[in-house]
């Protein structure tokens, strides 16, 4: 049950129960058997994917503002990009603010607002209007990620100073796991609900012996390297249930990697050392950023095996990709701008 933080028709409300025995951990080397993902779009049949063309959106933007879904949505922090243009998310009259960071299928974002009682800010969740504290009030929280059943997942301040990782569903809080203080907070959730993160297994915050995780059901699953000793960071996932994110390999060069059914796969670059990928779509296809032979940065698509250059499909070296959806739209950053990249 959720009962509304001011006892009269307000629109800014508070869940409330709060879980606060953390969820059983059972380590898991592998994952399990493969699953049908959600329908999509047939693939191309030519293998080379076509020119982008770019729509500036006209906001400043940062990398942890923007978000995409496979409506076409845009969110960038505190509105929504849609019908041609940017909609401030309505808020309550007593609400204090709203920074959204996720979008999910229907809309729902997932973000934070200014919290009186911390003087930091708390998680909430904003729906047509109305916003929804995660609570609990009394510690600093964030939420990262939201799928489309509106479960929620981020971080809430610890009790022994480090952070813990939440899911949020149903008005219940859960504990996920307890993280280092400087590593493992950003989490991500897909419809399966596996929640992945960066867990450190020895709680340092000298030196971060950091693996990449998913947890289902309360089962953790390691997902590997590319060849160090420990380093992982993930950063999406989605309903094919494939991870991509960062590997070291044994030399300590970061590179991009996918992980599908318990194996990790190097992605490999643009003819240079290293690269990161930032986001996989529903289709399998991986953005992110990896170095030419020159030395040069660029922006990358992974599909079928494959890495395009996307400076030669209409991209700009400096641009930033950020988000991708089923469509192959890509949410990005030009100029410190808010982008959105379509196949023409």
């Amino acid at each position: 049950m959720r009962i509304t933080a001011h006892r009269s028709t307000s629109a800014l409300r508070r869940p409330g129960r709060l879980l606060a025995a953390a969820l059983t951990v059972v380590v898991a080397v592998t994952g399990g058997a493969a699953v049908p993902a959600h329908a999509a779009p047939a693939a191309e049949r030519d293998r080379d994917p076509r020119p982008y063309r770019a729509l500036h959106l006209g906001s400043y933007a940062s990398s942890r503002s923007l978000a995409l879904n496979d409506r076409g949505q845009v969110l960038n922090g505190t509105a929504i990009w849609q019908n041609g243009r940017f909609e401030p998310l309505s808020l309550p009259s007593e609400a204090r603010g709203f920074f959204g960071v996720d979008i999910n299928e229907r809309g729902v974002v997932a973000g934070r607002v200014p919290s009186p009682v911390t003087g930091y800010y708390e998680a909430a969740v904003w729906d047509r209007g109305e916003v929804t504290l995660l609570g609990p009030a009394s510690r600093v929280s964030d939420a990262y990620s939201i799928n489309d059943h509106n479960t929620v997942v981020g971080f809430a301040e610890g009790l022994r100073g480090a952070d813990d990782t939440f899911v949020w569903r149903d008005g219940v809080m859960s504990w996920v796991q307890t993280n280092d203080i400087y590593h493992g907070s950003p989490a991500f959730i897909n419809n399966w609900e596996d929640i992945v993160v960066q867990w450190n297994s020895n709680w340092n915050p000298v030196r971060c012996v950091c693996y990449g995780a998913r947890y289902h059901q309360g089962e953790r699953t390691l997902l590997g390297t590319l060849g160090h000793q420990s380093f992982n960071e993930p950063a999406d996932v989605n309903n094919r249930r494939e991870i991509v994110g960062y590997s070291h390999t044994a030399e300590g060069v970061e590179r991009p990697y996918l992980w599908r059914d318990g194996v990790i796969r190097d992605l490999g670059t643009l003819g240079g050392p290293s690269g990161r990928a930032v986001a996989v779509s529903d289709r399998g296809e991986v953005i992110g950023h990896a170095d030419t032979a020159e030395g040069e940065r660029r922006p990358f698509l992974w599909r079928d095996g494959r890495m395009f250059d996307l400076t030669t499909l209409g991209l700009r070296a400096t641009d930033e990709v950020v988000d991708i959806n089923i469509w192959g739209q890509i949410a990005g950053i030009r100029d410190g701008r808010a982008m959105l990249f379509s196949r023409h």
